[in-house]
C-alpha cells in the first residue's frame, strides 16, 4: 500500500513538473520564433528583388542555348516554389519554408554563375553575363541578413536547451534556416 502512495506521488509530481515546465518555457520559445518572423519579414522584399534578377538571369540562360542542363531543370521549380510562398502576405508568410527555399535558390544561383563561367559559350554572351552579374550585385541588406542570424541562433539555442527540447518538439517549435547569401 505504501509503494502504491509514493507511485502515485510520483506521478504527481512529475505531471506536475511536466505542466510548470510548459508554462515557463513555451512563452520564451515562442517570443523567439516570433521574433526571427519578424526578422525574416524584413528581409522579404530584398530576396524578392534578388530572386527577380535571378529569374531574368535563368531566362537569358535558357535562351542562350542552356535550358538542357542540370542547374536549369533545377532552378524553374525552385523559383517557382518562391514566387508561390512570397505571394502570402507578411503576416502570413512561412518563414522557415521561405527561408529554406531561399537558401535552395542561393545555392542555384551560385551553380548557375559557375555553368556560365565554366562555358566559353556562355560566356561569350553579353547579355547573359549581364544578367547574372545584375544578379549577384543584388543582395539583400547586410544587417539585415545578420539580425535575422542571430534572431535564428538565439531561437535555435533556447530550441534545443536541455529543458525546452521537450517542450519545442511536442508543440511543433521546428527549426529554422539560417539563410545564406551566396555571392
Amino acid at each position: 500500500m505504501r509503494g502504491v502512495r509514493l507511485l502515485a506521488l510520483l506521478v504527481a509530481l512529475l505531471v506536475v513538473g511536466a505542466v510548470v515546465l510548459v508554462l515557463v518555457e513555451r512563452p520564451e520559445l515562442r517570443d523567439d520564433r516570433a521574433a526571427v518572423d519578424h526578422r525574416w519579414t524584413a528581409l522579404r522584399a530584398p530576396l524578392q528583388a534578388r530572386y527577380e534578377k535571378l529569374a531574368a538571369a535563368f531566362d537569358a540562360f535558357t535562351f542562350a542555348g542552356g535550358a538542357d542542363r542540370s542547374v536549369a531543370k533545377d532552378l524553374r521549380p525552385a523559383l517557382d516554389r518562391w514566387d508561390r510562398l512570397r505571394r502570402a502576405s507578411d503576416a502570413n508568410a512561412d518563414a522557415a519554408a521561405e527561408a529554406a527555399t531561399a537558401n535552395r535558390l542561393e545555392g542555384l544561383g551560385a551553380r548557375l554563375r559557375a555553368d556560365i563561367l565554366a562555358s566559353d559559350r556562355l560566356r561569350a554572351v553579353t547579355q547573359l553575363g549581364d544578367a547574372i552579374t545584375t544578379y549577384t550585385g543584388t543582395t539583400p541588406p547586410a544587417a539585415a541578413v545578420t539580425a535575422y542570424r542571430a534572431a535564428v541562433d538565439r531561437y535555435e539555442r533556447a530550441r534545443n536547451a536541455t529543458l525546452r527540447k521537450p517542450v519545442a518538439f511536442v508543440f511543433g517549435y521546428d527549426e529554422r534556416p539560417v539563410l545564406v547569401i551566396v555571392s
